[in-house]
């Protein structure tokens, strides 16, 4: 079974904090790390605002803001929001279409459809921000001086698009981004998350999946039958190897049957996984969440 069946779910959505403020994660053992807020041009500093303003700064003691970073995506980016050259990036090795990080002349508005996302996340001596645009992460460091530390290509499905899910600390100077990549198609969702992270000083591709998958159905008892996979945990552990954190990950599973207005939870299920830096990229066994999924597809 191909990956577009087995990369899957619709279903989850990354939690925003509401708050007046830009939330910087602060680094501890088995983390879940920073989440990832829009970056916007408008007004974004009223109580409750989910989004942070493009010319925010990041942390505090420093001047370096949104602008700054996704500049090394667009960068003739202005404080409007607008850009008209796109630089490009590596591909993963999963990408969907890895020609798509060519650079390029291209109109660009991300107050206005071309979405721009950012997490942060302090490690005390140092403070790390990513940020997700164009099915593209840059990652640089934004304390005690700003400095680019790359960018890579991480749109993996070609039938929708990539989001930021999380920013962890693999180490200190290891910030890991997990991305999602999802689209939904009739009755099924599909999400393909993927890792990359900084290692060595350079921003590297390191894991691609898991991957969810969600269905609605009928069915003669249910109308409808839902499947529904969501994402309750990927973090940091206290665990290493090689210098890197081991990586939790928790998928769980339920069918949720409604019949006459009576919705009532019929199966759940839970898949644990802990991904593992090998010395070069991470590796972990998903086969009882793939085999799973394939089943739910047949």
């Amino acid at each position: 079974m191909g990956k577009r069946i087995t990369s899957s779910s619709w279903a989850w959505l990354t939690t925003v904090a509401l708050a007046a403020l830009f939330p910087v994660a602060t680094a501890h053992a088995e983390d879940g790390g920073a989440i990832f807020r829009s970056v916007t041009v408008g007004k974004c500093q009223a109580p409750g605002h989910e989004a942070i303003c493009l010319a925010a700064p990041l942390v505090s003691g420093s001047a370096i803001t949104p602008l700054d970073v996704l500049r090394d995506i667009y960068p003739d980016l202005g404080d409007d929001g607008k850009a008209n050259q796109f630089a490009g990036a590596e591909a993963v090795e999963a990408a969907s279409d890895p020609d798509a990080g060519d650079p390029a002349d291209r109109a660009i508005d991300v107050d206005r459809g071309d979405r721009a996302e950012i997490a942060v996340i302090d490690a005390g001596k140092a403070a790390y921000a990513a940020v997700v645009s164009g099915g593209v992460v840059a990652v640089a460091q934004v304390k005690p001086s700003y400095k680019p530390l790359g960018r890579l290509l991480v749109a993996t499905d070609p039938g929708g698009p990539t989001s930021g899910y999380r920013l962890l600390l693999a180490a200190p100077d290891s910030p890991v981004v997990i991305t999602d990549s999802s689209h939904f198609n009739s009755q099924e969702g599909f999400d393909s998350l993927h890792l990359v992270g900084v290692v060595g000083g350079e921003l590297v591709d390191l894991y691609d999946g898991p991957y969810v998958y969600s269905l609605t159905e009928g069915s003669e008892a249910c109308s409808p039958l839902e499947h529904r996979e969501t994402l309750t945990s990927f973090g940091a552990r206290k665990q290493s190897h090689h210098g890197l954190a081991d990586i939790g990950v928790v998928i769980d599973y339920t069918a949720t049957c409604t019949k006459n207005d009576n919705v009532r939870q019929i199966k759940k299920k839970s898949f644990p996984m802990r991904l593992v830096y090998d010395g070069t990229r991470y590796a972990g066994n998903s086969s009882a969440l793939d085999d799973f999924n394939s089943s739910l597809s047949e």
